[in-house]
């Protein structure tokens, strides 16, 4: 199979069409390339943010014009979940349209939902410049989140622990590389990140 080099849309019919995608599945056949591996998971990963944002303002479209009734109907046969609608439907309600930015997440959107519009833009812009993970990006507005007492054992010690089992597992993390390097300046330490 060779995934061409096409629009999110495109390549998904192109998947659809092929058979190599269907409504519970993903069969691709050997001999797929990285290159086409890795368009596809961008595709998914964009579909995903879409369908967040788009679920999310459809919720608030079906109560804002038919009411809590429907609003419920339309949550129980799509089977999703009441809270996480809830939820979904704050950042989309707070953080409208010409404000989101398609180069960041949908988190990253929470992040900065209970900012004034303009602050929105603001930091969201400095994500996309500075590419801040959702972490970062909460961290720039709020500050670092206070590492957790001790429980057993002193504060250092947890930490290095902690440090211990943060290197990387061969390309990727066992936590994320923000989160290491916070831990490692809580004690001192220099980071090889």
């Amino acid at each position: 199979m060779s995934v061409p080099s096409r629009t999110t849309g495109s390549l998904l019919a192109a998947l659809q069409e092929s058979g190599a995608l269907t409504p519970t599945a993903l069969i691709l056949p050997a001999g797929v390339s990285e290159d086409e591996l890795f368009a596809i998971g961008r595709m998914f990963g964009q579909i995903k943010e879409m369908t967040t944002f788009g679920t999310g303002d459809s919720l608030i479209y079906v109560k804002d014009n038919f009411g809590d009734d429907t609003w419920v109907r339309y949550i129980e046969e799509n089977g999703w979940n009441y809270h996480s609608c809830e939820n979904i439907m704050s950042v989309c309600r707070n953080v409208r349209p010409p404000v989101r930015r398609e180069e960041l997440k949908f988190g990253h959107h929470d992040v900065v939902r209970a900012l004034l519009p303009n602050e929105q833009k603001h930091f969201l812009a400095l994500a996309v410049r500075n590419g801040w993970t959702r972490q970062r990006l909460r961290d720039e507005i709020h500050g670092p989140k206070p590492l957790p007492p001790a429980v057993n054992g002193s504060l250092p010690d947890v930490v290095r622990d902690a440090i211990a089992g943060a290197r990387p597992l061969m390309d990727g993390w066992l936590i994320s590389n923000d989160s290491y390097v916070r831990l490692c300046a809580a004690l001192g330490e220099e980071h090889d990140a």
